[in-house]
């Protein structure tokens, strides 16, 4: 005769089916396989953050210049001055008492001051800059006023003239280094705005360089607004001005 009735039987308690527990065999086997997963991916996901800085970095150079462009067309085309001699505006990004140096003077065309800090700089997140201007084109450290700087057509190959790039004090440490072992020198808690090249008088007296953040690489504007991430070792190669290689000079 069929009936309904469940049958008790092993594995069974009143009828009902007992979910079956892990071995301790399993448990090792299986936490085992999830530390060699997490191995295998550590580097990709090293990897894909670094890219992403990267990206976020790149992003930021191709809006400065997309700034300085905006600022050249409102000044005659000529290029934004590294330092010009008069206060900066309130809450400057830059703090000096007669001194505007140029992030402050691209601060309104960029829209946002994390425009001027790149992911991957030692210096204070919140306050410092990430980036320089290549003051070999800039021409002056200091000018008297806005409008004494090279016009942009002085600027003969502008998609290979460096203008600005990632930057940092170098320690002295590590500055005659190849630049693969630079350090930036955390001492200094708002960065660095400037870039010597290395034909510069001042280039071991005041290392303040492009910076290869990201993977022996920086991220650059050129003259012609346009944005790379290149290798820091072959563009800091002495050549003399003028040179075709030499993308700090404007000739």
């Amino acid at each position: 005769m069929n009936t309904d009735r469940p049958t008790p039987g092993r594995g069974r308690l009143d009828g009902i089916q007992r979910a079956r527990a892990f071995t301790l065999m399993e448990l090792l086997v299986a936490i085992a396989l999830v530390g060699v997963l997490f191995t295998l991916l550590g580097p990709v996901l090293v990897k894909a953050k670094a890219k992403a800085q990267e990206l976020h970095c790149l992003n930021n150079t191709r809006n400065l210049g997309v700034a300085h462009s905006l600022y050249a067309s409102d000044h005659n085309d000529h290029l934004a001055p590294h330092a010009v001699f008069r206060p900066p505006p309130p809450n400057p990004l830059v703090p000096h008492p007669q001194i505007t140096f140029w992030p402050d003077l691209l601060k309104t065309y960029a829209g946002d001051d994390r425009h001027f800090r790149c992911p991957c700089m030692k210096s204070l997140p919140e306050r410092g800059i990430g980036y320089g201007m290549n003051l070999t084109v800039a021409g002056a450290f200091l000018v008297p006023s806005e409008g004494q700087t090279p016009h942009e057509s002085q600027v003969r190959h502008p998609s290979q003239t460096i203008l600005f790039g990632d930057a940092a004090f170098v320690t002295r440490e590590t500055m005659f280094l190849p630049p693969s072992q630079w350090q930036e020198d955390t001492t200094r808690p708002l960065g660095s705005w400037t870039i010597r090249s290395p034909l510069d008088p001042l280039y071991n007296w005041a290392p303040t360089r492009l910076m290869p953040r990201h993977q022996h690489r920086a991220s650059l504007t050129f003259a012609d607004g346009h944005a790379e991430c290149l290798p820091v070792a072959p563009l800091i190669e002495p050549r003399p001005l003028a040179h075709p290689k030499n993308w700090w000079d404007r000739y």
